[in-house]
């Protein structure tokens, strides 16, 4: 009887053994297909978010804390009061800068003329300075993600300013900026962070609209999540700041059909140091020149069409609701707009 388990027991070792042998090579050629800057930034998400939650304060207890009511802590509620009721959205980018997408994600907006937020990584920003310079020459903003990706909410106050401080003087050092905004990885803090990140001169950015590129990696669950988080799917549209990470393909690909869906349902793209109610947006459109500034019109202007009869006509026409000034651009665009004053006359 003795002998028979035995023989069992061993049959099972080799079989494990053999699963093993087989499995080792396959992790090695999926490892093989990442760039070495991929596999580093996607170690960072192993850690467990409960661990992460466990250490750190309540979101809740620390808006109601003094530290919170500073004016540059942009909590979640504050960012859904601030977004939520508009149709107005904060591009934000985390985790670069890599050195094939974020270029990739920076001509993209560029093409549109939109501005974003990039919240970059020390240890990324060290390796391709040339990008993070780029990012600053066409007029984004720069914030800090820490040095290495640490949960900031388990680092004494010596670590912590090394992590921040760091990465700032890089940052600085690249630009010669420092700078105003910290993201801190995982949206992971405490009331230790919100203080030396102040100290620092930076405010905390956190996010609103998290369409999770970093776990999904396919463009269509992207938009989708994108999507069902800003409203468009059920017509309830809300503002917010939205969670990218340009360091993904799969992002880099969903990007283009995200800002159209905004343009589509009359979104636009505002920045993170504009939210006093009273700034303008950039039009999330692929062709913003019809914009003489590039800047999002309160009120359409008629002299951008260029034609002296168009605009004696928009002149009389402007006060009536349906020339809302969205659906003047649209119109004139899509090349319409004669056809639109025809309908609504």
């Amino acid at each position: 009887m003795a002998s028979i388990m035995r023989k069992d027991f061993n049959r099972q070792i080799c079989f494990l053994l053999m699963l093993l042998a087989l499995a080792i090579p396959a992790m090695s050629l999926a490892s093989a297909s990442l760039t070495p800057e991929t596999v580093a930034v996607q170690e960072f998400y192993q850690a467990e978010k409960s661990e992460v939650l466990r250490l750190t304060d309540t979101e809740e207890s620390l808006v109601s804390d003094n530290l919170a009511q500073v004016s540059g802590y942009f909590s979640r509620p504050k960012l859904l009061k601030l977004l939520g009721g508009s149709r107005r959205v904060v591009l934000t980018f985390d985790d670069g800068p890599h050195p094939r997408t974020t270029p990739q994600i920076l001509e993209i907006l560029r093409r549109r003329n939109l501005k974003a937020i990039f919240f970059v990584l020390g240890i990324q920003a060290q390796k391709y300075p040339e990008i993070v310079r780029q990012i600053h020459e066409q007029g984004h903003i720069i914030g800090n993600h820490s040095y290495s990706h640490k949960n900031l909410a388990q680092l004494n106050e010596e670590k912590l300013r090394e992590e921040l401080g760091k990465t700032s003087a890089l940052i600085e050092k690249i630009t010669g900026r420092r700078p105003e905004f910290l993201r801190p990885p995982y949206g992971a803090m405490n009331r230790n962070v919100l203080r030396v990140a102040a100290s620092e001169g930076m405010g905390i950015v956190l996010w609103t609209i998290d369409p999770k590129d970093w776990q999904n990696k396919n463009e269509l669950a992207i938009v989708r999540n994108t999507d069902r988080q800003l409203g468009i799917s059920s017509g309830d549209h809300r503002g917010g700041a939205l969670l990218l990470h340009d360091i993904y393909p799969a992002t880099v690909r969903a990007l283009d059909t995200i800002l159209d869906r905004l343009a589509a349902n009359e979104f636009s793209i505002t920045a993170i140091d504009r939210l006093d109610g009273n700034s303008a947006g950039f039009w999330a459109a692929k062709d913003p020149s019809l914009l003489l500034d590039s800047v999002f019109a309160k009120t359409f202007n008629p002299e951008h069409t260029r034609n002296n009869l168009l605009i004696s006509i928009l002149k009389e026409r402007q006060k009536r609701p349906e020339f809302s000034s969205m659906a003047l651009l649209k119109a004139h665009k899509s090349g319409n707009l004669l056809l639109f004053l025809a309908k609504n006359s």
